[in-house]
Parts: C-alpha cells; structure tokens; sequence
C-alpha cells in the first residue's frame, strides 16, 4: 500500500478513535444510584431527649428575656399606671406560661406530646413576637406622650414669650422660623404618638398570627414621633443658644 495511502488511512481510525471518546459521556453507565441532593435527603425525626433538651432551652431563654422587662416595666417611671399593669400583666403571664410549658416538656413521654408542647411555646404565646415588642413600643410611647413632649411644650411657650418680651431685639426672621418649626413639630409628634400605646396593647398572639404586621404601624408612627421630637428639641436649642 502506497505510504500516502496508509498514513491517509491511520489518520482516519485516529479520527474515528477521537470521535467515538468525545462522545462517551453520553453513553455513560445510568444504572448506578445518583447521590441525592441535601433537599431530598429524609430528615431524622427528633428523639424526646432532643426535643425536650430544644424545650428547656426555648423555654429558659424567654423566662430570662421576660424578667429583665418585668424589672425594666417596673421601675419606668414614665409609663401610665394602667399600661404598666397591662403590660406586667402579660409578662408575668407568659413567664408563667414558659415555667409551666418547661415542667410540661421535661415530663412528656412520647414525642408527639413533646413536639405539640414545645410548638406552643413558639406559637401560642409570640413572647419576642408580641410580649416584648409591644412593652417596649408602649413604654416609647408613654415616654413620648407623657415627658418628652410636655416638656417641649412648655419649652416652646417659654421661647415665644421671650422673642415677643424682654428678648425681642435678638428676634430675628431666622428664630421666628425655627421657633415655627419647633411648634410643627410638637404637633407632629404628638399626633403620631397618640394612642399608639394603647394600640401596642391591643395585639395579642392571636391578631399576630392573622397579621405579622400588626405592630407595624405603631413602630412606623413612633419612628416619625421621635424624628419629629428630636428635630423640635434642635429647633429649641438654636433659639437658646441665639438668645444667650
């Protein structure tokens, strides 16, 4: 065979040989079994000890989180005397609940019964949910409604009474219009604190469960009280600081 020929030839079964290892992978073995992804993996079901170990520590948590506000509400000196018994009144009752729910997992001797009892003390009660978010939203408000702005009040009946009597040479357009803007912004934080303690109170697990937004509006009109506050308390030191 001529030599152009052959090496014509051996250049062809190269090619073929070439060809047929590019394609293999599409012929690879299937019948062994795929390695299952994390998702599909089954999950173990809990034992009773880990789930009342998952228990005592729910439950030993929140009871620490619900004391440290009982003594926080306690001693707040700027909450009303009826939120502040409402208030307690939930926090003792759910570290009541969180006592008792322990006893409860610590005894159950199946693990459907300690399940159930453990998923209530996530669900039934909403202690970071509820119980600590609205103490603290009704305690801003209180403070709001009750000292920041009372004494921003009389702060500004003070500043005005200055720039129309014995001050009112240093009156000036500048501190006429701060001394606007701090009586603005008074009524603007009064209006949007308002009630909103009482509307704090007023959630309860049940209307959380319906809505996971129910303390949203009372955090969003407390955000704006205290914006409003703290602009009126700037609007007020610039009027002093320009009368000294």
């Amino acid at each position: 065979m001529p030599a152009r020929i052959t090496g014509l030839v051996v250049a062809a079964a190269a090619g073929i040989t070439g060809l047929a290892l590019i394609g293999t992978p599409a012929f690879a073995d299937t019948t062994s079994t795929p390695t299952p992804s994390p998702s599909a993996k089954a999950h173990a079901p809990r034992t009773l000890a880990e789930i009342q170990a998952a228990g005592a520590k729910a439950t030993s948590d929140r009871e620490t989180k619900l004391s440290a506000a009982i003594a926080k509400v306690t001693a707040d000196k700027t909450l009303t005397s009826s939120d502040r018994s409402t208030i307690l009144g939930t926090l003792n009752a759910d570290l009541a609940a969180m006592k008792s729910s322990a006893s409860a997992i610590a005894g159950d001797t199946t693990t459907t019964q300690a399940e159930a009892d453990l998923k209530a003390v996530y669900s039934k009660y909403r202690v970071y949910a509820v119980a600590l978010p609205q103490a603290r939203l009704a305690s801003d408000a209180d403070r709001l409604t009750g000292t920041t702005l009372p004494k921003l009040t009389k702060e500004q009946s003070t500043l005005a009474g200055l720039l129309s009597g014995k001050e009112k040479a240093k009156s000036t357009a500048a501190l006429q219009s701060d001394l606007s803007d701090l009586s603005a912004q008074i009524a603007t934080a009064s209006h949007d604190a308002t009630g909103q303690a009482s509307a704090a109170l007023a959630v309860t697990p049940a209307a959380y469960d319906s809505n996971h937004s129910a303390l949203s509006s009372v955090k969003s009109s407390l955000q704006s009280a205290r914006a409003a506050a703290k602009k009126a308390e700037a609007d007020a030191k610039a009027i002093r600081q320009a009368l000294k």
